[in-house]
């Protein structure tokens, strides 16, 4: 799978863009792809978690480690799983009080050479997407919040 880039320009502040993004507990409510994701330790600089993705046909899981400039960046390596490699980078820049550019950065490569032809474009694909879904999820928490004051 090669490298891939995506950036996009957010309707939300900095802080708020990055934080929803940082909650990855919410992700399997977020993310249609994981299936599931549990956080198995934290420390003072990053957390561990395993995550369990489901693309089509293709199911797999892996542990990866997760680490956080605040507001800034997120950073995600795998450490055991299904891949030779797979690194991503998430850089929030604010471009005013109220929009982000938000840059996704993926350089995976699965190990087993049929997983990485059945699936390696399609998981790129999802991974890059996730940005407009979580602007897609406060947009509906957004409209949400609203109906309430209402």
């Amino acid at each position: 799978m090669p490298k891939h880039t995506a950036v996009r320009v957010v309707p939300y502040a900095q802080q708020r863009i990055f934080d929803v993004m940082m909650d990855i507990e919410k992700y399997p409510d977020v993310l249609r792809f994981i299936k599931s994701l549990k956080i198995t330790d934290r420390t003072e600089d990053g957390l561990t978690a395993r995550v369990a993705v489901g693309i089509g046909p293709l199911s797999f899981a892996y542990t990866c480690l997760i680490t956080a400039l605040p507001h800034s960046v997120i950073e995600v390596a795998a450490v055991k799983g299904p891949f030779k490699k797979l690194y991503a980078k998430w850089d929030f820049v604010p471009v005013s009080d109220t929009e982000t550019e938000v840059t996704c950065f993926l350089d995976a490569e699965f190990q087993s050479r049929m997983m990485e032809m059945a699936g390696g474009q399609i998981f790129a694909h999802q991974f890059q997407s996730a940005v407009a879904v979580f602007e897609r999820y406060l947009k509906r928490q957004d409209r949400k919040r609203r109906t309430k004051t209402e």
